[in-house]
C-alpha cells in the first residue's frame, strides 16, 4: 500500500470542511480518534477515520491547511469527491 498525503485547502476554508464531511459520512467514514492541541500560535485537529476498511488522517493545521493522509487510492479519491462536490455547488 503506497501512502500519500495531499493538501485540500485552507484549514479555515468552512465550505471545504463541510465538504470533506460529506464525502466521509456518504463513504460510511467513522471517526476513531480524534486530538485537539496548540502550540504557540498554531492549532491542530487530527482525526482517524475508517473508511472503506482503510484508516486515513485528516489534519487541521494553522499555516499548513487541510490534509488528509493514507492509502495513495483512497485519499486520491477523497480529494476528487470533494473538488467534485465543491465544484457542483458553485
Amino acid at each position: 500500500m503506497k501512502e500519500q498525503t495531499v493538501n485540500l485547502g485552507d484549514e479555515y476554508d468552512t465550505q471545504l470542511w463541510e465538504a470533506l464531511k460529506s464525502v466521509i459520512n456518504d463513504l460510511g467514514g467513522r471517526i476513531s480518534d480524534k486530538k485537539w492541541g496548540v502550540v504557540g500560535s498554531q492549532e491542530l485537529d487530527s482525526f482517524v477515520v475508517e473508511l472503506e476498511g482503510v484508516v486515513i488522517r485528516i489534519e487541521s493545521e494553522t499555516y499548513i491547511g487541510l490534509t488528509v493522509s493514507g492509502d495513495s487510492f483512497l485519499v486520491e479519491k477523497v480529494q476528487r469527491l470533494v473538488a467534485d462536490r465543491i465544484a457542483n455547488r458553485k
